[in-house]
């Protein structure tokens, strides 16, 4: 007797969202069908913050950044008369919370606060803020908070053909050192927002300038032809900064934060996506109604 074969997708309700995305993966794998996507185009994306793990209360690198700033500040004390370090010493929320007025001071924080390390001591320095973060409400390690029914929507993917890249507007680096990890995707497998990196005497060391621009709204299809030579054929997102990732690709799903009691019920920056979906018919995934479960079960 043949062992029995386990259904696909086995943390999400039995609805609607679930078969839409069986019946697309379905008919862009058969090559009978007029939706079939050539395997060497077969290009899935998935942004990483509110996609792929929680990113509330706050993204998770803007967590290591903001103990790094307090970190520089405290150990040059004219800093704190500048943002984003007078910011962070202070404490002041309302700062950091209108990110699109300060964009400028963040990317030269975030620039600033590892320059001059090699890769290997960023990767340690990570690895090490995971080691000992833990999430204020769920009092678990922070990248434990992946969403099952995404994750296993990425080994579908892979299964069936698909590259599958993560497309991250924060960094592409940080990312990486997790990666395999939680998501079993290679460190090659991450797109994001970089710096520039400076090769001197056998080694490579990271600088405080952005690499390409942001990895964000218009810079996600950019980034992703740039990596692959096409635009995906599958992409997920959750919110406004995706929105030009999913209106290239050829099926666009929008994940919902609308489950306040396993995760968080919001709308914030991701209104336009959110508009959008149904003039473009992407698939609005509700976290309340699609997922029988959120987080693993070890969370």
């Amino acid at each position: 007797m043949s062992a029995l074969i386990p259904a696909p997708l086995p943390s999400w309700t039995g609805g609607a969202a679930k078969q839409r995305i069986l019946a697309v993966v379905d008919a862009m794998t058969d090559p009978t069908s007029p939706s079939f996507v050539e395997e060497r185009r077969r290009i899935a994306t998935f942004d990483n913050d509110g996609t792929l793990w929680c990113e509330k209360p706050a993204y998770v690198q803007f967590m290591l950044l903001l103990n790094r700033w307090q970190q520089m500040a405290a150990e040059d004390p004219s800093r704190r008369e500048t943002q984003p370090y007078k910011a962070a010493v202070e404490g002041d929320r309302a700062w950091f919370a209108d990110v699109y007025a300060h964009v400028a001071d963040l990317l030269q924080g975030a620039g600033d606060a590892y320059a001059g390390l090699t890769p290997d001591e960023f990767d340690a320095a990570v690895a090490d803020f995971f080691d000992r973060a833990n999430h204020p409400r769920f009092g678990v390690p922070l990248h434990h908070l992946t969403y099952t029914p995404m994750v296993e929507l990425v080994h579908l993917l892979r299964g069936r053909g698909f590259k599958v890249l993560i497309t991250t507007g924060g960094g592409r680096d940080f990312v990486r050192v997790v990666s395999e990890e939680i998501y079993g995707l290679p460190r090659e497998a991450i797109i994001g927002s970089s710096p520039t990196l400076e090769y001197r005497d056998g080694t490579l060391y990271r600088t405080a300038q952005l690499s390409g621009g942001i990895d964000d709204g218009p810079g996600k299809p950019v980034h992703i032809y740039e990596r692959t030579g096409y635009v995906p054929a599958f992409a997920a997102g959750n919110a406004d900064g995706d929105i030009q990732m999913l209106e290239s690709a050829r099926f666009g799903l929008l994940v919902h934060h609308d489950d306040d009691v396993r995760e968080y019920a919001y709308d914030t920056g991701s209104e336009n996506a959110l508009s959008q979906a149904g003039r473009d018919d992407w698939l609005v995934v509700s976290m309340k109604d699609d997922f029988a479960q959120v987080f693993p079960p070890d969370t």
